[in-house]
């Protein structure tokens, strides 16, 4: 049981080191690009959020101003990056991150 514990908290302490490094060393594109990639799921080949995003809850979880949010999604979908189809997001191939 005590492995398990410790296995589900080195997965939390990986996640949180993943988070900050994001906020330090992205900027608000590169963090909104790596959000919507960690939330994509695979749907017949594509990347795709299906979970509904509003962007105030996109600001509130980079650390940007909702403002900020919808000018980098419109370049982003202006860009060929995403495609929006209601509230699903659809993720192209150029916007894939380095790891």
């Amino acid at each position: 049981m005590a492995m398990g514990v410790m296995r589900g908290l080195v997965r939390r302490l990986r996640e949180a080191d993943r988070k900050i490094g994001s906020l330090a060393l992205l900027d608000v594109y590169g963090r909104v690009a790596r959000l919507l990639i960690d939330m994509s799921e695979d749907v017949n080949g594509q990347k795709v959020v299906t979970k509904r995003l509003p962007k105030q809850d996109i600001a509130k979880m980079i650390g940007a101003s909702r403002e900020m949010v919808s000018r980098v999604m419109r370049d982003l979908q202006l860009g060929g990056f995403i495609e929006q189809r209601g509230s699903t997001i659809i993720l192209r191939d150029k916007i894939l991150l380095p790891e």
